[in-house]
């Protein structure tokens, strides 16, 4: 430490007149409080040390007769500096990448669905060249899949008003259609996206706009759509919440799992999913400029509360589920989890060192040369957008349209079919009474 109070004796001695002495006293504390700790990995002995160096700093002050209130709290402040130094910068270096991670997330979503997409365009260009018959089996197979996808697609509430505004053409069954339309449509939808609460209520939330719009346009069967509307978006969402508590049964016993679908984050979403549903109703309906406000009220003021027993049911025995799962990976995780962070670091420490590398090796040529082809990129970019922007949304939006009247008049499909479905067998069990 003699070094240590040399140098620190020195410096000040020859500063003292410096204006800027109270800068160099908590620049210099933290340079030499950094240096005499970076090596010490027990919390316990670098805060020791920390001690030491504070009582030398604070006596060369005295020494030098400059000790106050202001030269002992930079001082103070170069120590503090210093012993979250490493921390904060490993903590900048973890934001970093974990910024990288999402925006490489983001991106490969955005791959994903141009595939998905690419795919079906394929799939329904062989299908128009096949048999009739042949055809109209595997174009019902095709709009099973899209039906899956609507948010993905981008069409959810195009679709889900199309399979409406079918069903009050039809005029049969209006609110157990519309029930099952809409049970349908939210359950595939929340299992094709992330499991998070908000975006249960997203998709609910603009499957229930789309009932509310409707309903005021038509008042007749306002009061069916809506019923309907807000029972099957609540009994798609709990039907999605089971479905994932059945699927933990089966989820691997790794600790990367944690990780990926961090379990105690899904657990904490399902607290009182039930209420943010209602909330959630009760902030849509502010978009009624008719009916659809009133009725939703009285849907929510008198059986809705009852109705609402399943979905807080399921959503208890998931969370249950999920605490077992985790007290069951948390047996065996601490190894696993430590050859992961280890290889993960050794992965990144040797990625950093190529890009290094590569970096050192393109200079600046390469940055100049980059950023000039960046410019030629945008400008070029700029004019071919302002050309083709008019005539490529007119027909995005053609397509768009057309897609969603069709996957819409496939779910009215789907979803009478099992409204008949169960209309025959109330029958036939009536019969069988008689």
């Amino acid at each position: 430490m003699e070094s240590i109070h040399n140098l620190f004796t020195g410096t000040i001695s020859q500063n003292k007149e410096n204006p800027q002495l109270l800068v160099i006293l908590q620049d210099l504390s933290f340079e030499l409080s950094k240096k005499k700790i970076q090596r010490l990995k027990d919390e316990k002995n670098i805060q020791n040390r920390l001690s030491e160096l504070f009582e030398l700093y604070v006596k060369a002050l005295e020494n030098e007769g400059i000790k106050n209130p202001k030269s002992v709290g930079c001082v103070i402040d170069g120590i503090v500096k210093a012993a979250s130094y490493e921390k904060e910068e490993f903590l900048y270096k973890s934001l970093y990448e974990k910024e990288q991670l999402e925006k490489s997330i983001m991106e490969q979503k955005r791959v994903i669905r141009t595939t998905i997409l690419d795919t079906f365009s394929t799939i329904e260009a062989h299908i128009e060249n096949m048999e009739e018959t042949t055809a109209k089996e595997a174009l019902r197979a095709l709009s099973d899949a899209k039906l899956k996808g609507v948010e993905m697609l981008g069409i959810l509430k195009e679709t889900t008003s199309e399979a409406l505004l079918t069903t009050l053409e039809k005029g049969v069954d209006i609110e157990d259609t519309v029930f099952e339309i809409t049970k349908n449509i939210t359950y595939q939808a929340i299992n094709e996206g992330d499991f998070t609460k908000q975006r249960f209520l997203d998709i609910s939330s603009s499957i229930i706009e789309v009932a509310i719009e409707i309903a005021d346009e038509d008042q007749g069967f306002a009061k069916n759509i809506l019923n309907g509307a807000i029972h099957g978006t609540k009994e798609g969402m709990a039907k999605a919440i089971d479905k994932f508590k059945n699927d933990l049964k089966f989820a691997p016993e790794e600790v990367e799992d944690i990780i990926e679908k961090d379990l105690g984050t899904v657990k904490k979403e399902l607290l009182k999913i039930e209420e943010s549903f209602i909330a959630m109703l009760e902030n849509t309906a502010k978009i009624s400029n008719g009916v659809s406000a009133t009725i939703i009220k009285d849907i929510l003021s008198t059986e809705f509360n009852t109705s609402l027993a399943k979905i807080r049911r399921v959503a208890n025995e998931a969370r249950e589920a999920i605490s077992e799962k985790i007290d069951e990976l948390r047996e065996n995780a601490s190894n696993m989890e430590y050859d992961f962070v280890e290889k993960a670091e050794k992965k990144i420490a040797s990625l950093k060192e190529e890009m290094n590398k590569l970096e050192k090796k393109a200079g600046t040529k390469f940055e100049i040369l980059k950023k000039e082809l960046n410019e030629l990129e945008k400008t070029a970019s700029e004019k071919i957008d302002s050309i083709k922007n008019f005539e490529f949304e007119n027909e995005k939006a053609k397509k768009a349209a057309h897609e969603a009247k069709r996957l819409g008049n496939h779910a009215w499909e789907v979803a009478k079919s099992m409204v008949d479905g169960a209309l025959k067998g109330a029958k036939d069990a009536m019969k069988k009474d008689k």
